[in-house]
């Protein structure tokens, strides 16, 4: 079957290989390696009849040779209604990849979507996780394709990061990058992460040890957050079973201060995110692990004039499992003005049966992984489950995901990458869309997203700058032969709603305003009001979504007013008026719109 993939979504790859249901273009022209799987997996489940994983990668197969549903076997069919879902949202997507210049082939990696020279026009860096592979940046163009830079930007030799996280760390305006490395190899990996400067110019530089941050260690999560807000960008960076790093920016150079913080814990950390939890301005800190419970420290004052401390507060906000997860983030689902919790599971127990479980969901059976966590935060410093209620509790093996509005309707869905190391875990990526903060519902077939190759990191931006959300993902396995070629879903919909874009400039706060809470409110055609909430950050723990504020307005008929609270140590408030719809706005701290 892997014979199949290589000849055909590889070496003869178009906008459909590898989608399913597949179809059009993604049926296989060269036909031998998936005729050849359809006989070995007829003579596996003959013999071995509840073998779930063969029964599911049997009817792939016959998809791929166009022979779905009709010629496969009744006894080990798997209901093409399973493919089918309700297309009246108007959500329409389409793989734009390769036509525009951005389908890296490589294997599992991060990505950055940001405007990394600011001219206007939102950029890509993307990794790939060999330790040889090197790390690319394709340039936007005026006619919105890409021109891959990598050279004349000076990152030839940086290679091998599986997760990409931006942050301007230097307060100069341009967006600079973590490259991190060592993730699942555990305590052998002494590979130090990277610090990649922007200057600015359309160039890059390592600048790790100059800025202090040189530190080998197995990792690939990081997160930026202005911990003592002071107005430069802090930097946590959480290893697995290796004490967790904390570094203090001290005006552009780094100091570790894990120690003093109480934050040098040793964990198999998958997942890290920065979010104020409490509404005091203060970003708190959610650590997601495997085979250990996770954590959740609130930021408070110390007793040390000027200091902060980090509490676990992790057993009685309920936020512990699953008790093995991967990605997470924060994200305020419901629009309550609280930031609630979502993390995924991810057991690695059953890395051999990924398809099985992908099958037991679309058969309706019991599945064997990890469930995800959707928390709902109670505004108390506790946490409710409310992950089966709102249907985000699907078993989907998640390793890279993110999160953002793709109908602009004002409430957030998400988009996760999936799958595991072996060959056989090509199970589909899932896009699920929020209905209203009351349930979330897959469209993952609706929208043509059900990409089976592994994904990894995964941003939402707007990178056509039409209005509506984009979604970029690193497509490939972990292993060397897993490649594949990276995906950009083009969103096209037409829906009716309207939208808003916010690029905040921090003056006391950090620049990139990573941290402050956004309050929109909206007035409905009833004449009632509603409001959404943003909280300025790239998104998920795997996947680096742009630092500007894309938010759904839905059908709303104006905008009322758009409150900042501002991370400056004083959760200044700043409101401001007079904003039309359906543009791009420019607000710089104490200066209002620019």
């Amino acid at each position: 079957m892997r014979k199949g993939e290589l000849e055909n979504c590889a070496a003869n790859h178009n906008a459909q290989s590898c989608i399913i249901p597949i179809q059009g273009g993604g049926i296989h022209r060269l036909t031998s390696g998936s005729e050849n799987a359809v006989e070995l997996y007829k003579q596996i489940l003959t013999k071995f009849p509840d073998d779930l994983q063969s029964r599911y990668l049997l009817n792939i197969a016959y998809m791929t040779l166009g022979k779905y549903p009709a010629e496969v076997p009744k006894q080990w069919l798997i209901e093409s209604g399973v493919f089918t879902q309700n297309k009246t949202s108007n959500i329409v997507l389409k793989d734009i990849a390769g036509k525009i210049g951005v389908d890296m082939n490589g294997i599992s990696g991060g990505c950055v979507v940001e405007d990394l020279d600011n001219d206007g026009l939102p950029d890509i860096m993307a990794s790939s996780y060999g330790l040889n592979d090197q790390m690319r940046y394709m340039h936007q163009q005026k006619d919105g394709s890409f021109k891959t830079e990598t050279v004349s930007s000076g990152l030839v030799g940086i290679t091998g990061a599986l997760n990409l996280i931006h942050a301007d760390y230097n307060n100069d305006g341009f967006a600079d990058i973590i490259a991190l490395r060592g993730g699942w190899w555990g305590k052998k990996a002494t590979f130090p992460f990277s610090l990649i400067k922007n200057n600015g110019n359309g160039s890059f530089e390592d600048v790790t040890i100059e800025a202090g941050l040189y530190s080998p260690g197995p990792t690939q999560t990081a997160s930026w957050g202005d911990i003592n807000n002071d107005g430069w960008i802090d930097l946590f960076v959480a290893h697995e079973n290796y004490p967790s790093q904390l570094f203090m920016n001290k005006k552009g150079k780094f100091v570790d201060v894990s120690a003093r913080y109480g934050l040098n814990f040793t964990a198999y950390v998958k997942g890290c995110v920065w979010g104020d939890v409490n509404n005091d301005g203060y970003p708190d800190l959610y650590i997601s692990t495997l085979n250990s419970p996770n954590k959740l420290f609130l930021n408070q004052p110390s007793t040390i004039a000027g200091e902060r401390k980090f509490v676990d507060i992790s057993k009685t906000a309920g936020v512990e499992e699953p008790m093995n997860s991967f990605p997470a983030w924060f994200f305020d689902f419901d629009n309550d003005g609280y930031q609630d919790i979502f993390v995924c599971g991810y057991d690695t127990k059953y890395f051999g049966d990924v398809g099985g479980d992908a099958a037991r969901v679309m058969l309706g059976l019991p599945t064997l992984g990890e469930k995800p966590r959707l928390y709902h935060n109670n505004g108390n410093n506790t946490f409710t489950d409310v992950s089966a209620a709102y249907g985000a509790d699907e078993v989907n093996y998640t390793m890279g995901c993110n999160f953002g509005d793709i109908d602009n309707d004002g409430w957030l869905d998400y988009y996760l990458g999936t799958g595991a190391p072996a060959y056989t875990s090509i199970v589909p990526n899932k896009l699920y869309r929020n209905i209203a903060g009351k349930k979330f519902e897959d469209i993952t077939y609706a929208t043509n997203t059900g990409h089976i190759q592994k994904g990894h990191a995964v941003a939402f931006a707007d990178i056509d700058n039409d209005g509506d959300q984009d979604i970029y993902a690193v497509i490939g396995g972990a292993v060397e032969g897993d490649h594949f070629r990276n995906v950009i879903f083009e969103n096209s919909s037409v829906t009716g709603n309207h939208w808003i874009k916010l690029k905040l400039e921090g003056s006391r706060s950090n620049k990139s305003a990573i941290g402050a809470r956004v309050r929109i409110k909206v007035k409905q055609a009833d004449g009632s009001f509603q409001n959404f909430y943003h909280e300025v950050n790239t998104g998920g723990s795997f996947g680096s979504s742009p630092l500007t504020v894309s938010a759904g307005l839905g059908k709303a008929t104006g905008i009322e007013e758009i409150e900042i609270n501002w991370p400056d140590g004083k959760y200044t408030s700043e409101m401001i008026k007079n904003i039309s719809m359906d543009s791009l706005i420019r607000i710089k701290e104490g200066s209002g719109k620019q």
